[in-house]
């Protein structure tokens, strides 16, 4: 009897908390399942070393569930909220505790749009402009301009974007950190950035800033994201191999990156430029360029991108080269990336990608990355 009682209760409280939510008026479940089956054949850039790690893994897009909330508050106000949380059925866990996007706002026409809480980065969605957008194993040379997850998504966030004004709008971003300003594990991110965007032409430009953070960056063939990404955590004797000094140790960490594409009738191309820089003496850099090309058929698409980069490391200009596997030389960086996707319907896509990814001088040895997945997708 008290049994029923205590499940009776529990379904009424359940109930007393959706009869406020309205869904027709603005709240959508939405998500993403991703599995595939990804092989990555990695030669270390510190001793030369192949090795290959199969596994499942997410390979186009990460597995996520979320809800997005909009509602009219009335004289041109909307409320807006969303909140996300990864899911990793390659794992069997499904609810990690791995949140994603949440936040809430105000939308005015008039007005722009205000966002508080943790949210994608400008950098992050101008990314997503690559033909492939932002496959999960990540080979894109642009991707090794950030190598820390707080460029991808800044907590604790505010962010604001303006009216639009003939296509253009202004995105200003800013991260507060919660520990002392005095401390070396205080950082604060900054993002000030341009979009524009009329019929088939989109373009963006923007300029962010990260304090307090070391300059630790992956190169191929010194772990990709991915299913070896494990495979190098499990081994203490070889974990330093992923990492790969190109800045001073001190000072703001800074990028500049640029992205344009433009939809012709029968293909997208876009390009997609990115540097990231310290501001210290002798520091180091990284810049790189890629560009790409996106042909949609019936129900094929086929998109390919290519990129090459330059490193100019600080280690190079400050320090002779060590047994440290953590020591980066300066060199050069390059990729490419085919996928092929096929549309069963909106929801459901199959695909195969594959990328080929080098740096050349950067460690003691030229690194290399072969990836090749297949996989399924599934969006609702």
């Amino acid at each position: 009897m008290k049994k029923s009682l205590v499940a009776l209760a529990t379904l009424s409280l359940i109930g007393s908390a959706f009869a406020d939510v309205d869904v027709s008026g603005g709240v959508k479940l939405y998500g993403v399942l991703d599995q595939s089956i990804q092989n990555q054949r990695l030669t270390d850039a510190s001793s030369g070393a192949a090795t290959n790690q199969t596994g499942l893994f997410a390979s186009a897009a990460t597995s996520r569930l979320g809800v997005k909330a909009s509602r009219d508050l009335g004289n041109g106000f909307k409320g807006v909220a969303q909140a996300e949380i990864q899911l990793d059925p390659d794992t069997a866990t499904l609810l990690p505790n791995k949140n994603r996007t949440a936040f809430v706002g105000l939308q005015n026409e008039s007005a722009g749009s205000i966002m508080l809480g943790s949210m994608e980065t400008t950098a992050y969605e101008v990314f997503g402009m690559d033909v492939n957008g932002r496959v999960e194993y990540k080979p894109q040379v642009w991707r090794t301009t950030a190598s820390n997850d707080t460029q991808d998504r800044a907590n604790n966030a505010v962010k604001y974007i303006t009216p639009e004004f003939g296509g253009f709008t202004g995105h200003l971003m800013m991260g507060f950190s919660e520990a002392p300003d005095t401390t070396s594990t205080a950082s604060e991110f900054t993002s000030y950035g341009i979009k524009f965007h009329k019929d088939k032409l989109k373009a963006a430009f923007l300029t962010d800033k990260l304090t307090n953070t070391a300059g630790s960056y992956r190169f191929a063939g010194m772990v990709n994201a991915g299913v070896a990404r494990d495979y190098y955590n499990a081994n203490t004797s070889t974990a330093s191999q992923s990492k790969a000094l190109i800045y001073a140790a001190s000072g703001n960490l800074q990028r500049d990156i640029g992205a344009i594409s433009y939809e012709f009738d029968s293909f997208t191309l876009n390009y997609i430029y990115a540097r990231s820089y310290t501001t210290d003496t002798n520091a180091g850099s990284l810049s790189t360029n890629t560009i790409g090309i996106r042909i949609p058929f019936e129900k094929f698409t086929v998109a390919f991108s290519t990129g090459s980069g330059y490193v100019n490391s600080y280690q190079s200009a400050n320090t002779a080269a060590t047994t440290t596997s953590t020591k980066a030389g300066s060199g050069t960086i390059a990729d490419s990336t085919l996928g092929i996707y096929y549309n069963f319907d909106k929801s459901t896509q199959a695909y195969v990608l594959t990328s080929y990814s080098t740096s050349t001088d950067v460690g003691y040895a030229d690194g290399k990355n072969q990836t090749i997945a297949m996989g399924v997708r599934y969006n609702f």
